[in-house]
């Protein structure tokens, strides 16, 4: 069916685009007439197929659309050594994990009805007028019921190479193009770029408890589904390599085989834990280091970040990635023009991995970037930082509004970093209390580019907004050194949302309360409150912003689930280290605190258990050293 439909289609072009025919009208209607009678033979009818001769046409917008159940990852490594372990002794298969778009497609008593992109994985939006447009999609099925299938929309290597030959912008990558075309409101585009699609799981009960051959009904309705290996988990790596695929992919999936066993696994808040994808060594590149550019934080850090040659990691066109601190410097030996090699972390992050040159040269500016300060280099913890000295560093006081109208901060939308750069130079902020008060330049406010009345009142309105506030995002939003949001919600909770007998603890003239008998905090986070609110001029960061403040008050939950109390870690302190296969650091901390456990972040002799993962370090051999109990991740999942 697929090779009648490819010779019909091209048999249409040159008949009907090219006026240059490449067979007679009785062999293309014997064509046709064949094609007819195999899709009412098998009940499948393709996407493309010259018996349907649909047409694309533009659309207004991309409904939203709520998923059946959470779109979620895949936990990944780079070591088989930990896929080895993942799958132990249950029956398994390997897969292509896909580089494309994600997407979700349905159909109704046998017709293509809907398709869905991953979007946030909670929802996702609405593409079925594209999908329509997908080569390889068939629009009827022979299966009477409701489907739900999940995939990922490619374009083959072949495809994406003649597609960029038309072009003089050409595309990186076949996964920019792939969501670019999937999500253009122009279908006759989407059907131009020759999409396909190639499943990956099937979330509708076919009746098998196996997945591979629950794939193999699924590939026999006449929808392709992934290149997939049995075998030994070596001999599947070997032969499974991203040259010997039609398509561009990223890496392999190891799944579980078993549905039964793979749901009774459950899920983090990030993956699946019945599945692992085996990342690919990153790739290294060479390039030239021609700059370093130095960016002043809130804290007086002076951030360096190095600037490159272009060079293409991966599909990212990238010419930026962070040198973190001196040290990271020093260790380099940087200097100007040296051919440096950078990757892409877990292909997301840039990083510098080497500099082959190591000329060692590079000038540490002795004044901030920002003001024209003084800079030092001063030991930060175990390395080297440059910092600017100048108390009112405008560089320090925009990073500090950056940080307060931030998301897990005050959260008050539409104060970028611009807009807030435009109101400190105009000097209208000052402390963070002023925000609250710009309502005095609301006639100049107004008239600024970008701005208008309509813009002022929706500002307002999120400034106004931003007075209910927890206590645990006010803490986040001074930024106290040390006091982040773990440490910020415990001392919330602790206080039970009062900001007023949190600020009686943490004046050390009043109270010298130890702040170490909350979960998770030590000498250091304790002595770092108390300096804070020693340092008298603080005090105009907070003590006038505590007016406008109505702080959402919390009471402590109390406990009542009998199962919950006489688990093995109610009432334990527990503290995790090391690279976990099933959960990531929030989800395991979110599952042991259901549980009534207290995580902390170091282990001490108040210390009952230690879940150690791969790659252990200092706090097994301290575990070790105080006789704590240390068990594995699976003891662990055997253990709940």
């Amino acid at each position: 069916m697929k090779s009648l439909i490819i010779e019909l289609n091209n048999a249409s072009i040159a008949y009907y685009r090219d006026d240059d025919p490449i067979m007679s009208d009785k062999k293309y209607d014997k064509l046709y007439d064949q094609l007819v009678e195999l899709e009412k033979l098998t009940g499948i009818i393709m996407a493309n197929s010259p018996t349907q001769k649909v047409q694309g046409y533009i659309l207004d917008g991309l409904n939203k659309v709520q998923h059946s159940k959470p779109m979620l990852s895949a936990a990944k490594t780079k070591d088989l050594d930990i896929v080895k372990k993942f799958v132990g002794n249950n029956d398994f298969y390997g897969s292509y994990k896909l580089d494309g778009c994600t997407l979700i497609v349905k159909y109704k008593n046998g017709e293509f009805f809907q398709a869905i992109t991953r979007g946030t994985g909670v929802e996702g939006e609405d593409v079925t007028e594209q999908a329509k447009m997908i080569i390889n999609l068939p629009l009827q099925i022979p299966y009477s019921k409701n489907l739900e299938l999940r995939g990922e929309c490619v374009i083959s290597w072949d495809n994406f190479y003649k597609i960029n030959e038309k072009l003089n912008d050409k595309y990186t990558h076949p996964r920019n193009l792939a969501g670019g075309s999937l999500r253009n409101l122009d279908s006759n585009i989407t059907k131009e770029r020759n999409l396909e699609f190639i499943t990956f799981e099937c979330i509708t009960d076919l009746g098998s408890n196996s997945k591979w051959n629950t794939l193999e009904l699924i590939q026999n309705m006449g929808i392709e589904v992934v290149g997939r290996a049995k075998g030994k988990i070596d001999d599947i790596v070997e032969t499974m390599q991203p040259e010997y695929y039609k398509y561009p992919v990223d890496g392999l999936i190891f799944e579980l085989d078993d549905i039964t066993y793979s749901k009774s696994l459950g899920a983090t808040e990030h993956h699946e834990s019945c599945r692992i994808a085996l990342k690919w060594k990153d790739d290294i590149y060479e390039t030239t280091l021609r700059s370093v550019e130095w960016n002043t934080t809130r804290t007086g850090i002076i951030s360096p970040v190095a600037i490159f040659d272009e060079i293409d990691l991966g599909g990212a066109l990238t010419t930026r990635a962070t040198l973190h601190n001196i040290s990271y410097i020093e260790d380099l030996e940087l200097g100007i023009g040296d051919t440096i090699t950078v990757y892409r972390a877990n292909m997301v992050i840039p990083k510098v991995d080497d500099n082959l040159t190591r000329s060692d040269n590079l000038i540490i500016p002795n004044v901030c970037p920002v003001c024209g300060g003084k800079t030092e280099i001063k030991q930060d913890n175990e390395s080297k930082a440059l910092i600017c000295t100048n108390p009112n560093c405008s560089g320090k006081l925009l990073s500090m509004f950056t940080h307060f109208v931030s998301k897990p901060a005050m959260n008050i939308d539409g104060l970028s970093e611009a807009t807030l750069e435009k109101f400190i130079n105009k000097g209208w902020l000052e402390t963070f209390s002023d925000i609250y008060r710009l309502y005095i330049h609301k006639d100049e406010l107004i008239k600024m580019d970008g701005f208008g009345v309509k813009s002022y009142n929706k500002l307002w309105t999120a400034i106004e907004n931003s007075k209910n506030v927890k206590l645990e995002n006010f803490l986040v939003s001074l930024g106290i050194q040390n006091i982040g949001r773990t440490a910020s919600k415990a001392i919330s909770k602790y206080f039970k949302g009062d900001w007023f007998e949190f600020e009686k603890a943490a004046d050390p003239y009043l109270d010298n309360f130890d702040f170490t008998i909350l979960e998770d905090f030590g000498d250091i986070a304790n002595q770092s409150i108390h300096d804070y609110f020693r340092d008298y001029s603080n005090r105009i960061w907070w003590n006038p912003l505590t007016i406008f403040m109505n702080f959402i008050k919390q009471e402590q939950s109390v406990n009542t689930d009998d199962k919950l109390q006489i688990n093995p870690f109610a009432n334990k302190t527990v503290v995790v280290t090391g690279s976990l296969i099933n959960f990531t650091r929030d989800s395991i901390k979110n599952k042991l605190e259901s549980l009534g456990a207290k995580v902390a972040g170091s282990v001490s002799s108040k210390t009952d258990y230690l879940i150690a993962g791969e790659n252990c370090g200092s706090k097994l051999d301290k575990a070790k050293e105080l006789g704590i109990k240390i068990i594995s991740e699976n003891e662990f999942l055997e253990m709940i």
